[in-house]
């Protein structure tokens, strides 16, 4: 037995409840419990974002229910702590586009907590998930992020006998895994989850490698809500949000992080300028949380390029205004160090909006496909400004890129969700 799987049985304190140990009946609608402490509030409405619409589409399957359990670590409610406050705001029971979420709080002490973050969560969340099971039977476990979520979601599981699904999503397979005390308990949820979703090839790739069976792993990406991010005519878009109607525009977006490299395409403005000299950069995104905001470097490299009237830093904006930003763009450029499924870069493909991006993750699966974009050979300042200048030359098909992005609506992605669910049962009922 791998020694963390050892340390949480032997300190989990709850005995088990043998009552919900048998096999999941068949019943015309499938009950599925959601835990994912990365999920938008009223407080945070883009926290999580993509998790929500991965659930929201699901649920809107006709043969499956859905309850969400959203862990918040407890913090007082003391307005000088400026990065910690908000999450003394965010409310404990919440319906966030039809979708009921319960928010318990847990006890996360700065710094050390993060390791023993899911046992922290499981206690945490305990009565809340009790709560729930005597109302709404779950016969599954649907987590997202193999940590903390994953791993207290097996433990979980282990205690009401239910199967449990992970969704790898990005640095908690890609980083995590190689972190001490952290890295042992995600290989052990790999190991015990029933199944496995990695959003990209690579994710998946990275499960086997920290153990993970593949036969477990299935890859299925995210999707994008192509009823809600469609084109509007680049005229009216620019008008709406004030931008210029003659200037080539790049548009790119994120938070403001060191990894989404915003610093590349603000240091490559003067070589396009000199194939295109009245392009304009777009970067929208709030700043970053968690003391990584990129906010003041990206201003020292706007005024060590004097490309003050070439580039706008709009801040956040609400998800409804994002089509409005994709639509009056010429280009989208994502150059991230590293990526898991880009919702940002979806988002703009399904408002027929091409791309270049940085040969990582997902963006380069996505890109794999030629009528969408470009895939740089590096990330440089010298390939962002070659990519930048060659698809603003090449004649796009915009209507092309459309049909593309419509096979890749979120509810193709659900589908594909509630066939993993199915096989988990299947997988669980034969063992139980």
């Amino acid at each position: 037995m791998l020694e963390a799987e050892r340390h949480m049985l032997l300190a989990d304190p709850m005995p088990a409840d043998t009552t919900a140990r048998e096999t999941p009946r068949k019943t015309p609608c499938r009950k599925v419990l959601v835990l994912a402490s990365t999920f938008p509030s009223q407080v945070q409405p883009i926290h999580g974002v993509f998790v929500k619409e991965r659930v929201r589409a699901v649920s809107e399957l006709s043969d499956i229910e859905m309850r969400v359990i959203s862990p918040v670590p407890y913090f007082p409610p003391i307005r000088t702590f400026k990065r910690w406050y908000p999450l003394s705001q965010i409310p404990r029971t919440d319906v966030i586009d039809g979708l009921a979420v319960s928010r318990p709080r847990y006890f996360l002490p700065p710094k050390i907590g993060g390791y023993a973050h899911p046992r922290l969560m499981y206690l945490g969340a305990s009565r809340t998930v009790a709560r729930t099971f005597r109302t709404f039977p779950f016969e599954i476990i649907d987590a997202h992020f193999a940590y903390p979520d994953g791993v207290a979601a097996v433990m979980f599981g282990r205690r009401y006998g239910r199967p449990v699904v992970i969704t790898g999503r990005g640095e908690d397979i890609a980083r995590f895994p190689r972190l001490p005390i952290i890295g042992p308990a995600i290989r052990w949820a790999l190991k015990n989850a029933t199944r496995l979703v990695a959003v990209t090839e690579e994710i998946g790739r990275m499960m086997e490698a920290e153990g993970a069976d593949p036969e477990k792993i299935s890859v299925i990406k995210n999707g994008v809500d192509t009823v809600n991010y469609h084109p509007i005519p680049q005229g009216e878009a620019r008008r709406k949000l004030g931008l210029p109607l003659n200037r080539r525009i790049i548009v790119s977006a994120g938070y403001r992080l060191e990894i989404k490299g915003f610093h590349l395409l603000i240091d490559a403005i003067p070589r396009i300028r000199e194939v295109f000299p009245d392009v304009l950069v777009a970067i929208v995104g709030g700043e970053a949380r968690w003391g990584l905001d990129y906010t003041s470097e990206l201003q020292r490299h706007i005024r060590e390029n004097h490309v003050e009237d070439f580039v706008t830093m709009p801040g956040a904006r609400p998800p409804q205004e994002m089509p409005l930003w994709y639509s009056s763009g010429d280009l989208f450029a994502l150059l991230s160090s590293r990526e898991g499924s880009s919702n940002v870069l979806m988002e703009a493909l399904a408002c027929g909006l091409p791309a270049i991006g940085t040969p990582v993750g997902g963006i380069a699966e996505l890109l794999r496909d030629s009528r969408l974009g470009i895939t740089l050979p590096e990330r440089s300042v010298s390939a962002v400004a070659a990519g930048a200048i060659l698809a603003l030359t090449h004649p796009w098909d915009r209507e092309t890129i459309l049909a593309v992005m419509e096979t890749m609506s979120w509810h193709t992605t659900a589908q594909s969700v509630r066939a993993v669910f199915e096989s988990a049962l299947r997988a669980h009922s034969s063992v139980h």
